[in-house]
């Protein structure tokens, strides 16, 4: 797909189609105006006559319009002037880009915008929306493949428009590679699987792929990974990724991904009601190598690394044990009261192989807890972070790419005591009921640094979709790939 900017009025703009927005109760833009007086009284003959009414999502297509050159003129409702907000712009531009039959479709951006919003932000959004490939996702959709032309109409030439949609066409191809990552059967996206993708981005410049095996793992003591793997036929991959863009001696920005491409629960073995859900165990991992994928076809002047631990887990004679004691890479010890609780376990050897980088910052990825749905719903991601600026960068770029996220307590002593043990270090989880989501960032803070700016984003309500019919949403790749360009921009 193609975006392209157009200063032409609206009269002599040649396109398959051209979208128009109308607000409710006959408030006119000054497009509306434009075409009003273009097709005269076209626009204010419909709504005399109620044809239209200009409801959040309503389309009208009206073919070989008298007055303008182009094909047809696609009419989309805004809804209430008051209410066009972040939401009522997505549904519209959605709407009217399903209604329009042309593959050149035109639209004004200076109406299209929602309260403190840019048409640089406008454009983004849009560019997104128009390449995100629809359910069900197939493998050819991770790929453009996609011969329409979208014409941004401007009172002048903007170079920052074209560089904000070709920002949006990035962000929106790395959600539908995150997406059909997610949305594989287990079957199918396996560890081995996972790793053989990862693989796929060797070609590119600046890029080094190293995978890790079982015995590579016993070698560098991630016991943690292969205690959660040891109920599976399938064996672990430990996946690390590298990107230079960056100057030599700058130090990386660290990215480490929950890869549990099949939760069964182990032992302490799941509910069979949603357990077919627990593909998506590994959306954190999909997530994380999405997005260095766009990282390094966008070439951000940025270092990049990418950690990956990748298994199953699974109840079988071989499966590590509530009672159980690990020695995990960092050297502390977890005592195993719940299996289920496998994800921290995981992401404890890789955050402590992430110090190793002496990372500039690092964030994890992962579908860890329930609780964090029962705190925040299915709208925002959980964040838990250790820095105020981290915070303060994240939250902006969350805004920005409209991926919400919404902070909360965590490693204080009463989250503390609840993951005491007096066989180990710590417990895996701790009480019922009792702060899970904080407990759990909690339980992931010992094995980062102090001096380490980090942040865990708990996506385990905000990945997919559940129902009769689950989905993976691809969060939260764009906040992360928003981010990752904003820490390049302030280079």
């Amino acid at each position: 797909m193609k975006f392209e900017t157009s200063t032409k009025s609206i009269d002599k703009l040649s396109a398959d189609s051209l979208i128009v927005g109308l607000f409710e109760e006959g408030q006119l833009t000054e497009t509306d105006v434009a075409v009003d007086m273009a097709t005269k009284g076209l626009i204010s003959e419909l709504i005399g006559e109620k044809v239209f009414a200009g409801k959040e999502g309503e389309t009208l297509c009206l073919r070989r319009p008298e007055g303008l050159a182009a094909e047809e003129l696609i009419l989309v409702g805004f809804g209430p002037i008051e209410s066009f907000d972040e939401t009522a712009f997505e549904r519209a531009f959605k709407a009217g880009l399903g209604a329009a039959h042309g593959k050149n479709v035109a639209v004004t951006l200076i109406d299209w915008l929602p309260t403190t919003r840019t048409v640089e932000w406008s454009a983004m959004h849009m560019a997104r929306l128009a390449m995100t490939a629809a359910e069900p996702l197939k493998e050819a959709d991770v790929n453009e493949k996609n011969d329409r032309k979208i014409i941004f109409v401007l009172p002048k030439a903007s170079p920052a428009v074209k560089e904000a949609a070709a920002f949006g066409k990035a962000i929106a191809q790395a959600l539908n590679e995150a997406k059909y990552l997610g949305n594989l059967p287990a079957n199918v996206c396996t560890p081995e699987y996972l790793a053989d993708h990862a693989k796929s981005y060797k070609k590119l410049s600046g890029v080094t792929v190293t995978i890790y095996d079982r015995k590579d793992m016993e070698k560098l003591g991630m016991r943690s990974v292969l205690a959660v793997s040891s109920g599976s036929a399938n064996a672990p991959r430990f996946i690390e990724l590298k990107y230079n863009g960056g100057k030599k001696d700058e130090a990386p920005i660290c990215l480490v991904g929950k890869g549990i491409t099949f939760d069964a629960g182990g032992l302490c073995v799941k509910p069979s009601a949603r357990m077919g859900e627990m593909k998506y165990d590994m959306c954190g991992a999909a997530s994380v190598m999405a997005v260095f994928h766009a990282a390094v076809l966008m070439k951000l002047p940025l270092n990049l690394v990418v950690l990956v631990p990748a298994c199953e887990n699974l109840p079988d004679g071989q499966a590590y044990r509530p009672s159980d004691v690990i020695k995990t890479l960092s050297g502390l010890t977890v005592e195993v009261v719940n299996t289920d609780a496998e994800g921290r376990l995981i992401l404890a050897d890789a955050l402590a192989y992430a110090a190793r980088f002496e990372p500039q910052a690092l964030i994890d990825v992962a579908t860890l807890t329930g609780a964090v749905e029962v705190a925040l719903g299915d709208m925002h991601t959980g964040l838990f972070v250790n820095d105020p600026v981290l915070c303060e960068t994240l939250e902006t770029a969350a805004d920005v790419a409209q991926d919400a996220v919404w902070a909360l307590p965590f490693n204080g002593r009463y989250f503390k005591d609840l993951i005491k043990s007096n066989v180990a270090d710590c417990v895996n989880t701790g009480p019922r009921g009792k702060a899970g989501s904080s407990v759990a960032a909690t339980f992931l803070a010992q094995f980062v640094n102090d001096d380490t700016p980090w942040a865990h984003l708990d996506v385990a309500a905000t990945a997919w979709k559940g129902g009769s019919q689950p989905v993976s949403t691809g969060r939260p790749t764009a906040l992360l790939l928003t981010w990752l360009h904003q820490m390049a921009e302030t280079r």
